[in-house]
């Protein structure tokens, strides 16, 4: 037997054999852990067809699908039939767990732990907040043992798991996109939130909401910017959307805080001489013509166009706010029965009947309105159950005869927790609550505007301090009236920065100069009628009268004024009743002002 070759060809070769081998080994283990999984989901009302890496698959509507994707960057395309909705390059790490793709951020997600007990006991979550990766279209979520299926309520527990275990759950909330978005919004998130909405406005444009959403959250982004940004957005909205009445008022109201109206009353004015069939122009250019010319300029739109409800939305208000009550309740009375945006005038119906002396009855109606359409519609809001409480001047629930309060709480409580709407009614009437916060009660919305008017049934002094952790989410539910107040207020104590924030996020329909003006006594409350209604005007007035107060001089007729302003209780009549009389600066420590 020849012995076996040695020669150095011979030995590179099988060198070069086992090399090989070892690669292709090297290769099968990279191969098996060179992919990582990706949950896609689709919670748009379409079926999708998604293109990631070299997989095709389709996502049927609120659907979604784990698959394997590999390690680096991965191109993602989705379309819903020839539309494509999504194009981008996400990037799959090797960190492993578990890797979310989220059509557009629409849908609710979160993350939450669970926790497990020996001894049979219940399932519980974690002290700790969810993780919410709504408005995140790819995110890795780590390594997630429940993914969008409820938790087990138990276990099978190991001796080294001790007293208790986690798990972590990748769960999905009701509502769809429309969820993300209000828990965006919420939660401070106004640039996600606008990237969602304009990406389903854009890609999907019949999707409901979506446009107002994209304006909306547009609007609040813009301003959280600065004026200058806020009036660039609104201008490009009144300019796409000519027809639209509201974009229309959203400029104007920019235009009103950066003190530029006669540049509106042009505007108008030239727009009405080019377009003179528009009639959201001519409503517009009714807005800001000085009276009577604007009243007279409505009632012959009315005239004009009987069917039409822009013009007599717009004359029903105005004669309410020049306290021509039975002008407006026929316009009202019309307006309850045929149109569609009526619940945003019910407010204004129900004072004329409380003026007219009809109270009782815009309370009966108000509530047979309220749960009628609550069981037809959208159920009633916690504006809804406020209005109702001004009404009959209390909130308590007890009793057959408190059946409508207990309903109209209970649709309005919704997901908040127990007992907030109570004591955010309680505030808004000045009434104490009987219900308190339980302990670590989360800091939202409508907790913190209860806070600040609890704050103004004190003193001013009080509200300034409560009012700094208020932002415009929660003076959207303090309301105009108490904005006003506060903000007129605080210029009159000389705080001029908290009382131009104040005035600003109130969302009042008056410039922080014309603010001015009005304490300076150069511009008369009265001109305000077309902008301001009965509530703002009067928290003006009681401002004005508590000026006299400081200035030494008599305020009789200024507060007899104000209390014959007050239509129903809300932030004046709590000051009114609440808040010392300023002394004038001559007094001596230790008087009072009757």
């Amino acid at each position: 037997m020849s012995a076996p070759s040695t020669s150095p060809r011979q030995g590179r070769l099988l060198l070069g054999g086992i090399g090989i081998c070892a690669l292709a080994v090297v290769g099968v283990t990279w191969t098996g852990r060179a992919q990582e999984k990706v949950l896609f989901v689709n919670a748009l009302d379409t079926p999708v067809t998604v293109t990631a890496g070299s997989e095709r698959f389709s996502l049927g509507a609120n659907d979604h699908l784990v698959r394997p994707m590999p390690i680096g960057p991965l191109d993602v395309d989705v379309r819903g039939g020839e539309a494509t909705l999504a194009h981008e390059t996400v990037f799959v790490t090797d960190e492993g767990g578990l890797f979310v793709y989220n059509l557009l951020g629409a849908a609710p997600l979160y993350v939450t732990t669970v926790r497990y007990e020996r001894d049979s006991a219940p399932v519980s979550q974690s002290e700790s907040s969810p993780l919410v990766v709504a408005g995140t279209p790819f995110v890795r979520v780590g390594h997630i043992h429940y993914v969008l299926t409820e938790p087990p309520r138990s276990i099978q527990m190991r001796k080294e798991d001790g007293s208790y275990t986690t798990r972590l759950h990748l769960g999905q909330a009701p509502g769809g996109w429309a969820a993300s978005y209000g828990w965006l919004m919420s939660n401070h998130q106004a640039g996600k939130a606008t990237r969602l909405a304009e990406a389903l406005a854009k890609v999907l444009p019949e999707t409901p909401g979506a446009q107002n959403a994209a304006l909306i959250s547009r609007m609040v982004l813009s301003r959280e910017e600065g004026l200058l940004a806020s009036l660039a957005a609104t201008r490009a909205r009144r300019d796409a959307q000519p027809d639209d009445a509201d974009a229309q008022r959203a400029w104007m109201y920019d235009m009103r805080r950066a003190g530029r109206n006669d540049e509106v009353r042009a505007y108008y004015q030239s727009e009405a001489e080019r377009h003179p069939d528009s009639l959201v122009t001519a409503v517009m250019l009714a807005r800001v013509e000085p009276e009577p010319a604007g009243t007279a300029r409505l009632e012959a739109l009315v005239r004009a166009h009987p069917g039409e409800m822009l013009p007599r939305r717009a004359l029903a208000v105005r004669y309410a706010r020049q306290q021509r009550w039975a002008d407006a309740l026929p316009l009202l009375d019309a307006m309850e029965q045929g149109d569609p945006d009526y619940a945003r005038y019910q407010d204004t119906h129900a004072e004329v009947l409380v003026a007219l002396g009809r109270r009782a009855e815009a309370a009966r109606r108000l509530s047979e309105h309220l749960l009628q359409s609550g069981s037809e519609q959208e159920s009633p809001d916690l504006d809804d159950a406020q209005l109702y409480a001004k009404l009959v001047g209390h909130t308590s629930q007890d009793g057959r005869e408190n059946a409508a309060m207990r309903q109209l709480v209970a649709l309005a409580q919704k997901d908040e927790p127990e007992g907030m709407v109570v004591r955010w009614l309680s505030a808004s009437l000045g009434l104490p609550s009987e219900v308190e916060a339980a302990v670590g009660t989360k800091d939202d919305a409508i907790e913190t505007a209860g806070r600040l008017m609890q704050a103004l049934a004190e003193e001013p002094e009080f509200a300034a301090r409560a009012s700094t952790h208020v932002n415009l989410f929660g003076f959207r539910h303090v309301g105009t009236e108490a904005g006003l107040l506060l903000a007129a207020e605080f210029e009159r104590l000389g705080d001029a920065a908290l009382a131009a924030r104040t005035l600003d996020l109130s969302g009042v329909d008056l410039g922080y100069g014309e603010l001015q003006d009005v304490l300076r006594g150069t511009l008369p409350v009265e001109s305000l009628t077309t902008t301001l209604d009965w509530g703002e005007r009067a928290a003006l007035h009681l401002v004005l009268a508590r000026q006299l107060d400081a200035q030494g001089r008599d305020s009789k007729a200024a507060y007899a004024r104000v209390k014959k302003e007050i239509l129903l209780p809300g932030a004046v009549s709590i000051a009114l009743q609440k808040w010392d009389r300023p002394k004038p600066s001559n007094a001596v420590a230790g008087d009072s002002v009757p």
